[in-house]
């Protein structure tokens, strides 16, 4: 095996690893420096609060369960970028394993101790092999629903086989000592934990730090395809971690099940994960000590306030603000995140070519759908109960609650956890306004703003920090919610009677289920309506865009952070809608109504339906609702969350992938009626090469750039100026001092061998990452703090060397998307379905679609696209934005070297039609050096050469660097690149 050092950056040096610890120790001082004071205030007087050492012991002995915990999230997270919702179940079913090995085996504690080590750790591993990398290609959101399916399947193998395994019957592990502390008998089950957690977790350190198979995992999960191309098998390391992280589970759990009555789902359910979450957060999902170290203070902090505040749900709210504030103080995190591709999977309909939706009955098909399921549920009252009608329409809810996720999450790419929680404070406000007003519509109207406004504070932190960080907020809110948020005065208190619409335009109250039924149905009408307006709008491919690759859309103008405030707001507002319905069909309303498991289960049901498209969500609500009152035999087990990990793994994108070739099936039948090939075949892949594209560049679609003409400077002013950046990552000084000038007009070749910091620059230039010193001015401001979106508002537009795009929207969606800058989609009138301007963006994108040759592909994901095709789609989108400067990243990177020479033709065409100012990274020298006016050379993050063409290609220190010590190196045969454009 490659030693993991030649895995590119996977292996990070010790300066910068105590760089990026430096605040999650600061937080844990935080937290003893908040125990310290408590002691001070108490001394004082100031505060009520006692601080005695058995409760602080207890706190410790506590905590190192959660930082454990803790810790096996963190090597998850690290491997697989997921959250294993079934880790605290894979610790139970070892702790019921040596339960029945040690009991009723009566084989030695420690010899079994170890054996439950293993079998926990091989479970782990089956996991990962057998549920999460199949499931590698699909968003991480499926493999998170899909770990509760393994969780609830582990609880009940835990409890077929010792269903008996209680605290006095649990064995004490052997040799320990037990000893009594002021009030506090410390069993030999906490010196357990008190002393063997922190050797545990230090092998494990040691193991990764030091171990060549520890190296290889650390690789592996910092650098994925670095370590494969270093000869690591990145699938086995992962693994490996997940192996670890059930060992500590199981760990864990046989320590901590001899203190416990029951070891079982509840005792290993979301509270318990919430408390190693939050630890885990404090140790950016990325340091082993920093999570075990936060785990025992949350542990003190907790005890603490359970010993003087025993009020209920406390604990649970703490841990909610302690999420917020560790991360909102982190530091931003940029790189490269995304899922790109992966919702691909996912995607139950393939968007119809135009020609088909052109057809009257394909173009009824969906509206004729919808209008018959409404019609059935209209009439559905009349065979069934009135009981009936109550829990039909409880599945209504669900759906409107569904139909939000598919909103934010299933558009947006955010998952949150925490959505009937959000639910549950429109139900709130929709109880006390229509009890104060008598109005329900100013109720209901009221109830989606404030759970919108809710969703929108919870989801702040995600909109620093990349990953699952809306899942961990959202998932605090849904458990501190039920506990202690509803159960104040001012909310629900211990319940309370929600009453039924009545009055305009209700007539007298609805007091039947069948009555509040039609009221649910027109509601579940109007969500339905929103969310389809969302879907069919501009605002949908600015959350799809920031879905599948957040730094290209913020490179095409995109505000990110706006959107998905937006989106939150657009989620919540449904949410809020869906809880306000559901609380007005009980009785009796209560923080019960409203509990942790809920908020996951909606999530479930939304991907079990199917989460890419608008009817998912209700799918799955009548799938895990609806088949359980069926009572036909075992059919209920589809409807549980092990049902849903079968079917997940078997149709990753849920029912809608199931129904999918049905409609496809009637559209063939549809367009064979009427003389149309439904599958046209193409002849290659590629469209009409760069030549052809270029000439279609002069004679179409250039009039968009009239408007970014005019603003330009004139030719030979300053336009670009970098002075003096510098960056380091870690010990690594990607950029040392670099400074240089673009004048308006120009075309500059930026050239270097690889790790010479030519990306860096771009990304300080583009504004994707902050300089530590240094400034850059475009166009006489100062943008060095101006965030890529704004720059690319400003004219100044980068591309990426992969040319991902985004890669399932379709090649007209993207051009149209990136019209955006100049046409912006407005969030009301698209939530409200005022299609302005759609119709004008169409028109424009399917003209510069024809101009580049790329007709055939118009109805095409970017990702079926080849490099060379998805290259040409790229430049009819950076035409569209009506750039002032390009900065182009490889455009070469991906094309057949036949079309390099016509590839700079296209470049020089683009910027004698557009007006433009060109910097370009290019490793192919003829055709750099036959389309750049300047050169400027790099090399180790410095500035080398800068000149003309001719003098930098002969300069020695480029030579030296770059070219290996030859000229010779950079000629091939034929002369055509090296003369493009000059």
């Amino acid at each position: 095996m490659t030693p993991p050092e030649a895995a590119g950056d996977s292996v990070i040096s010790r300066p910068g690893l105590l760089r990026r610890a430096r605040k999650p120790f600061l937080q844990i001082l935080a937290f003893a420096a908040a125990v310290a004071l408590t002691k001070i205030l108490d001394g004082r007087g100031i505060i009520q609060a006692a601080t005695p050492f058995p409760v602080i012991l207890l706190g410790t002995i506590v905590g190192m369960t959660y930082g454990l915990l803790a810790v096996g999230i963190v090597l998850v997270y690290r491997s697989n970028r997921i959250i294993n919702f079934a880790h605290g179940q894979i610790g139970a079913f070892g702790a019921a394993f040596f339960g029945v090995a040690a009991v009723k085996w009566h084989i030695p504690y420690w010899i079994a101790f170890a054996m439950a080590l293993l079998v926990s750790a091989a479970t782990a591993a089956a996991a990962e092999t057998g549920v999460v990398r199949r499931l590698r290609s699909a968003p991480r959101i499926v493999s998170i629903v899909a770990t509760l399916g393994v969780g609830q399947f582990l609880v009940v193998l835990a409890t077929l086989i010792n269903s008996t395994a209680s605290g006095p019957l649990y064995p004490q592990p052997a040799w320990l000592p037990a000893f009594d502390v002021g009030g506090l008998r410390v069993t030999q089950a906490y010196s357990g934990m008190l002393f063997l957690s922190p050797l545990f977790v230090l092998a494990i350190v040691v193991f990764l730090k030091r171990s060549r198979f520890g190296l290889a995992v650390r690789a592996a999960a910092a650098n994925p395809e670095s370590a494969r191309m270093s000869g690591i098998f990145a699938s086995r390391m992962s693994t490996l971690a997940w192996a670890i992280a059930g060992a500590l589970s199981a760990f864990t759990a046989i320590l901590t099940a001899p203190t416990q009555g029951f070891v079982g789902a509840d005792s290993f359910g979301p509270g318990l994960l919430l408390r190693a979450l939050t630890a885990a957060v404090i140790g950016r999902m990325q340091s082993l000590p920093v999570a075990l170290a936060s785990g025992v203070g949350l542990g003190i902090v907790e005890q603490l306030l359970l010993w003087n505040y025993p009020q209920s749900g406390l604990v649970e709210v703490t841990m909610f603000l302690i999420i917020l504030v560790a991360l909102l103080v982190q530091r931003r995190r940029g790189g490269r995140d995304e899922e790109k591709g992966s919702w691909a999977a996912v995607q139950g309909l393939r968007a119809l070519p135009e020609k088909l939706q052109r057809l009257p009955a394909v173009r009824v098909m969906g509206p004729a759908f919808t209008i018959t399921s409404i019609a059935a549920l209209a009439i559905l009252p009349l065979f069934i109960s009135n009981s009936l009608s109550v829990t039909v329409t409880g599945i209504i809810a669900f759906s409107i609650v569904g139909l939000s996720i598919g909103v934010l999450t299933g558009l947006g790419g955010q998952l949150t956890l925490g959505q009937f929680a959000v639910a549950a404070i429109g139900a709130v406000i929709s109880f006390k306004v229509s009890t104060s007003s008598g109005s329900f519509l100013l109720a209901l109207l009221l109830a989606g703003l404030g759970a919108g406004l809710v969703s929108v504070v919870i989801g702040l932190p995600a909109l620093r920090l990349r990953g699952l960080m809306l899942t961990v907020t959202t998932l605090a809110f849904a458990l501190a919610a039920p506990v202690w948020l509803l159960t104040q005065p001012w909310m629900l208190g211990e319940g309370l009677d929600p009453g039924k619409p009545s009055g305009w335009p209700f007539g007298g109250p609805l007091e039947t289920g069948r009555d509040y039924y039609y009221f649910a149905l027109a509601l579940f009408v109007v969500a339905l309506v929103l969310a389809w307006n969302i879907r069919r709008s501009g605002f949908s491919r600015l959350l799809v865009a920031i879905r599948d690759n957040e730094e290209n859309a913020r490179a095409f103008a995109v505000r990110a952070s706006l959107v998905k405030l937006q989106g939150y707001l657009a989620g919540g507002f449904i949410a809020g809608i869906g809880g306000a319905t559901y609380a007005h069909s009980l009785s009796s309303i209560s923080a019960g109504s409203f509990p942790t498991s809920a908020s996951i289960d909606v999530v479930v049901m939304t991907v079990l339906g199917g989460v890419s498209v608008l009817i998912g969500p209700v799918l799955g609500a009548i799938w895990v609702l609806g088949l359980p009152l069926l009572d036909i035999g075992n059919i209920g087990l589809a409807a549980t969350k092990f049902g849903a990990l079968l079917l997940i793994l078997w149709k990753a994108g849920g029912l809608i992938q199931v129904v999918a070739p049905i409609r496809d099936w009637i559209v063939r039948f549809i367009a064979r009626r009427h003389g149309i090939d439904p599958e046209p075949s193409h002849v290659g892949d590629d469209p009409a090469d760069a030549a052809a594209t270029a000439q279609g560049v002069r004679t179409s679609g250039l009039r968009l750039s009239e408007r970014a003409a005019a603003s330009a400077p004139p030719a030979g002013t300053p336009l670009l100026q970098a002075r003096d950046l510098r960056k380091s990552f870690g010990g690594v000084h990607a950029v040392r001092g670099v400074s240089f000038e673009v004048r308006a007009g120009e075309t500059v070749g930026l050239i270097g061998p690889n790790g010479a910091g030519k990306t860096t620059t771009f990304e300080l230039l583009g504004g994707f990452t902050r300089p530590d010193t240094g400034q850059v001015f475009f166009n006489g401001e100062d943008v060095s703090k101006v965030g890529p979106e704004g720059r690319a508002q400003r004219g100044l537009i980068r591309s990426f060397q992969d040319a991902a795009l985004f890669p399932t929207m379709t090649v007209k969606e993207t051009v149209m998307l990136s019209l955006e800058r100049v046409q912006p989609t407005g969030f009301l009138t698209s939530t409200l379905g005022v299609m302005l301007g759609e119709r004008k963006k169409e028109r424009q994108a399917g003209a510069l679609i024809a101009a580049m040759g790329l007709d055939r592909y118009r109805d095409k994901p970017i990702q079926e696209l080849s490099t060379g095709t998805r290259r040409i789609t790229e430049i009819a989108c950076l035409v569209a934005l009506q750039p002032m400067c390009l900065l182009l990243d490889e455009p070469s990177s991906g094309v057949a070297q036949r079309e390099t020479e016509a590839l700079g033709q296209l470049l020089a065409e683009l910027k004698r039609e557009l007006d433009l100012t060109l910097v370009v990274i290019e490793h192919d020298i003829p055709l750099i050096m036959g389309i750049s006016d300047r050169i400027i050379a790099m090399a180790d993050g410095e500035l080398i050469a800068e000149g003309p063409p001719d003098v930098v290609r002969n300069h020695p220190r480029v030579v030296d660097a770059y070219l290996g010590g030859s000229i010779t190196a950079i000629e091939r045969s034929g002369t055509g690149a090296a003369s493009a454009g000059r």
